[in-house]
């Protein structure tokens, strides 16, 4: 783990103790509330890099994770209208420039707001203060088939496709509960726990992470409303690049007093290679 320095930040992660039992997490149907997990957590105290101080920057395909540069015409990210006719288009311009995709499906988008008014005003999520991976070998061909019309699926499910998260804070700072992401490289697979994700319609499968010794994690200072975070959350891919990024927010310690709570906008998105 690198050393501490005025570019790192020491911190709590929050990270699931391994059961024999399947945890379960069961989605609130008001999303201002707090979901109820089953199982047992732990904090452990990490030092968590900024990664813009890397001279390699990290690579979604590398450690599962990147940072962009990408201004939107969106005015207003509490605007439905806006984000499905705006910000939909540009992210899946963005993600065929970025990943080489030939097609990019964009499924679902998720607000999450800290502050209490705002979250109940718009009904949106709180972030989320867990480590975990979208997606699971399970959940990931279902969801594909959940989404798509039988023909489409098999054409997704029938060569190399892929499963990548678009983060951006739309706020006036994102420094209070930045994003924490972990070098791929540095998780083994044993750390990623299967878990059960209970909505009223249906169940899925995520992945709530273990922390062992040697995790590296990072996040980007400052991120402004023109950047945006990838997050590979699923990979078919079996040929070394990375398939899966573990990831949470988390309570910045050294967030200047006054800083504005975070307001933030992840887009979920289905791409198929050739």
């Amino acid at each position: 783990m690198p050393d501490a320095s005025p570019a790192t930040i020491t911190a709590p992660l929050k990270f699931m103790v391994p059961m024999e039992e399947k945890p379960q997490v069961f989605m609130s149907v008001n999303q201002a509330e707090t979901n109820r997990r089953t199982g047992e957590f732990h904090m452990a105290e990490l030092e968590i890099a900024d990664a813009r101080g890397l001279e390699d920057a990290p690579q979604l395909d590398r450690e599962g994770f990147s940072l962009v540069n990408a201004p939107s015409q969106v005015t207003d990210f509490y605007d439905e209208t806006q984000i499905t006719g705006i910000y939909y288009p540009e992210c899946v311009a963005l993600l065929k420039a970025q990943t080489g995709a030939r097609e990019v499906h964009i499924f679902d988008h998720t607000l999450r707001v800290q502050d209490a008014a705002t979250r109940e005003k718009h009904g949106t999520r709180l972030p989320v203060p867990i480590v975990h991976n979208d997606y699971t070998e399970t959940s990931a061909p279902q969801r594909v088939h959940d989404l798509l019309e039988p023909e489409k699926a098999q054409s997704f499910l029938s060569g190399r496709y892929a499963m990548v998260n678009v983060w951006r804070s739309f706020g006036a700072s994102a420094e209070l509960n930045p994003l924490a992401a972990a070098d791929g490289r540095t998780v083994p697979p044993e750390d990623f726990i299967a878990v059960d994700i209970v909505y009223h319609d249906r169940t899925g499968e995520i992945y709530q992470n273990a922390y062992t010794k040697g995790q590296r994690w990072y996040y980007f200072s400052n991120m402004t409303r023109d950047e945006a975070m990838l997050l590979k959350c699923f990979d078919s891919a079996q040929d070394g690049r990375m398939r899966y990024t573990a990831h949470s927010g988390f309570e910045n310690p050294n967030a200047p007093e006054g800083t504005p709570p975070r307001e933030s906008i992840e887009l979920r998105s289905l791409l198929a290679f050739d």
